[in-house]
């Protein structure tokens, strides 16, 4: 007889998550509708409510459903906020993460920061300065690099609000998280503050003369130490894969036709 790996094997409390799911999904249940009670979903299953109250629980992490108290369990209205936060307690926190999430990031960032150029204005212009002051306020009272992180942060979701793209903007909270964590880690510290907030003043004025390339040259410039750090811990090869192969290269960034044929 062949013996199957018991991993390929779902536990009986993944099946009845899955059978939850299919019930709510053949019954037409949609965001705000309410669920059966714990009792009903256990005779309809037949399993105990012990098992129907853990997969519910396991559900409501999942960000599928939510408890109101006194009244039971509703659809929840579907975000990322849920999955954003799994995936930041899921990934390894190594080195090899840290190149991949700046590998993404940088990608993302470059393409979105091409697609809003024309939309930023001067009162945006006015903001990602204020945010800058503040970081260098920081820099100058040498506070601790997790401050430094927080408000990086807030600079680059700033970047990207006329995006109007909520997950760009929870995804880079992901990626200052991973940093974060990996600053306490690993010891990932900015070496040269002064020389960061000048990268990120440069950045700002490319996107004031609204300027694509240019702003993507500094928004490379910006990874600078991240890129050299990834050298040094990783490999030379993964440090030259950022920001590789991302240049602006025509008014219509969604086609590479039309972007070629102006060329």
């Amino acid at each position: 007889m062949e013996l199957k790996s018991l991993k390929k094997i779902k536990s009986l409390q993944s099946i009845i998550q899955e059978q939850l799911k299919l019930y709510i999904i053949d019954s037409g249940l949609k965001s705000g509708d309410i669920l059966p009670s714990e009792k009903e979903l256990a005779e309809g299953l037949g399993i105990s409510r012990t098992s129907i109250r853990e997969a519910l629980i396991a559900l409501k992490t999942l960000g599928m459903i939510e408890t109101k108290r006194g009244i039971g369990r509703f659809i929840k209205s579907f975000n990322y906020e849920a999955i954003l936060q799994n995936l930041s307690y899921r990934l390894e926190l190594d080195t090899n993460n840290f190149w991949e999430a700046l590998e993404v990031r940088f990608c993302l960032e470059s393409w979105f920061i091409v697609k809003e150029i024309n939309k930023y204005t001067p009162s945006d212009i006015k903001n990602f300065n204020q945010i800058l002051d503040k970081l260098e306020e920081l820099v100058q009272k040498e506070a601790e690099e997790e401050r430094l992180i927080e408000i990086h942060t807030k600079f680059h979701c700033a970047l990207y609000e006329n995006s109007k793209n909520s997950l760009m903007i929870d995804l880079i909270k992901i990626f200052s998280t991973i940093q974060r964590n990996l600053t306490i880690l690993h010891r990932y510290k900015t070496r040269n503050r002064e020389i960061f907030i000048d990268y990120h003043r440069a950045l700002v004025k490319a996107i004031e003369l609204k300027d694509p390339i240019l702003a993507q040259k500094r928004l490379i410039e910006h990874f600078t130490e991240a890129k050299e750090w990834v050298e040094q811990n990783i490999g030379k090869g993964k440090a030259e894969s950022i920001g590789s192969g991302m240049w602006y290269r025509g008014e219509n960034i969604f086609s590479v036709e039309s972007s070629n044929k102006k060329k």
